[in-house]
């Protein structure tokens, strides 16, 4: 491999190092939002709108979802990336 594909290369491994990195720190602020979320549920004294909380938790899970789902793609990248270099 010639210096400037293995620079391109070295290049491309950073940033999507700092993309998962990037993913997973939202997935996981996806993931507390819910949790802060049914925690309240359960710590509330006067019932909360059923339909309204379950909107709301369904939506932080999809979006966490969606980005799982950009994750797994990422690191789909990744390896086949890392794979080529042999």
């Amino acid at each position: 491999m010639k210096g400037e594909d293995m620079n391109m290369k070295v290049t491309l491994m950073k940033r999507l190092d700092a993309e998962e990195r990037e993913l997973m720190q939202q997935i996981q602020t996806y993931e507390a939002c819910t949790m802060a979320v049914l925690n309240r549920v359960n710590d509330q004294i006067r019932p909360l709108h059923k339909f309204a909380v379950e909107d709301i938790v369904s939506n932080l899970h999809r979006k966490t979802i969606e980005l799982q789902t950009k994750l797994l793609h990422l690191r789909l990248e990744k390896a086949l990336c890392q794979l080529s270099k042999h």
